[in-house]
């Protein structure tokens, strides 16, 4: 054979090949696939962008496109590839999960939760979705259903730490500690310096109450965080309910200095002055975190207490009214605000507020209407 003609059946051959590669995406899919394995998102980006132009109804590349965004930290835009990918394959699970990962870091969490729900659809993916959607439950503060769904998970498979971490921390918010701790157990013996197993436990034991315990546990979790802040703020607690005020302030700074703007610790921090009776310096920093953290209950619970230390009872009524109103089952707040409320002059108010307390946050008191119209006509007129 002329050289010539080893030339021209190259090109022919060199042709032929890349028309087929043009027109089968599997091919690119598995080039895309290496370059991305090897590091080279741009490169596998591109490679996956070419398959979109010559195969535009082909779900596999949209759905990669929308993994190197999310690897990439642009979740809008991988957003809108998942969506794609969804929309040639309405039942793709594996893109329904990641589109709901994404809308969860966008803080669009209805949205997250429905496509974790729609992820169940695939087989593949059940467990990852009922594990997102349990995490993402417990960031909501909705604990019970958090937990129904992280049992399911764990019905299936006990071997994720973080799942059985999850709802350990669910478990701990709904007051049973025993079972979180249980959960925090199993963590631990398989990974004994899995530190947020300590963390939890540690502060099962603070409310059980096993105070030792709870020295013993929220110490393993500081060694093998490294001084975690959340670790900082449960010693901080921990000090607090010993009445070791100067303790819990010296945690609480020691936190801060690493995470400014930490509200536990901050929080921590005003409870302790105000157990000094450094009144004036914990409303100093009640006054901080109410910049920060005006939607946490806890804040007003504690900014309440500390209004009535500094003698100022109508603002704090008002703090307490916006603690139950953050958190309508808030037992201790009702509680005091009766105790104020009675201390007032407005007995019915304490009444009610006493069977509140109590889970009764319906009760009205069959005199309310009546001490109304009295306090209304007790009232200076204008």
């Amino acid at each position: 054979m002329s050289f010539v003609r080893f030339l021209l059946l190259g090109f022919a051959i060199l042709f032929f090949s890349e028309s087929c590669t043009r027109k089968n995406p599997e091919t690119f899919l598995k080039i895309g696939n290496r370059l991305f394995e090897a590091g080279k998102l741009a490169e596998a980006k591109e490679t996956y962008l070419k398959i979109t132009e010559f195969a535009p109804e082909y779900a596999l590349a949209y759905h990669n496109l929308g993994i190197i965004d999310w690897r990439t930290q642009q979740y809008e835009t991988a957003i809108v590839f998942f969506s794609k990918a969804i929309e040639r394959d309405p039942m793709y699970g594996k893109s329904y999960l990641m589109r709901g990962r994404c809308y969860a870091q966008t803080f669009e969490y209805k949205m997250a939760e429905n496509d974790f729900q729609s992820a169940r659809i695939s087989p593949e993916v059940a467990y990852d979705a009922l594990s997102e959607l349990g995490r993402l439950w417990v960031s909501q503060k909705r604990f019970s259903e958090a937990i129904k769904v992280l049992n399911q998970c764990v019905q299936l498979s006990d071997t994720s730490d973080m799942v059985l971490l999850t709802r350990a921390s669910a478990l701990f918010e709904t007051n049973k500690y025993e079972s979180s701790v249980k959960d925090c157990n199993k963590v631990i013996s398989r990974n004994p310096k899995r530190w947020e197993a300590y963390l939890i436990k540690g502060k099962n034991f603070l409310e059980m109450p096993l105070m030792d315990s709870a020295f013993l546990m929220l110490d393993y979790a500081r060694l093998y965080s490294g001084d975690n802040p959340l670790t900082l703020a449960a010693i901080s607690e921990y000090y607090l309910m010993n009445d070791e005020s100067a303790m819990a302030i010296a945690f609480a700074e020691k936190g801060l200095q690493i995470t400014p703007d930490n509200i536990p610790l901050k929080l921590n921090k005003a409870r302790a002055y105000d157990g000094m009776e450094q009144y004036e310096k914990a409303n100093v920093v009640y006054t901080e975190i109410g910049v920060l953290a005006d939607s946490i209950p806890e804040y007003h619970f504690y900014l309440a207490k500390n209004m009535l230390y500094l003698g100022d009872t109508a603002s704090a009524l008002i703090a307490l009214g916006d603690a139950v109103a953050l958190r309508r089952n808030y037992q201790e707040a009702f509680t005091v605000r009766s105790i104020v409320k009675a201390r007032i002059g407005d007995p019915v108010g304490a009444a009610e507020d006493q069977e509140r307390a109590k889970g009764n946050l319906s009760f009205k008191h069959p005199q309310r209407k009546q001490w109304e119209r009295d306090s209304a006509l007790m009232a200076p007129s204008m």
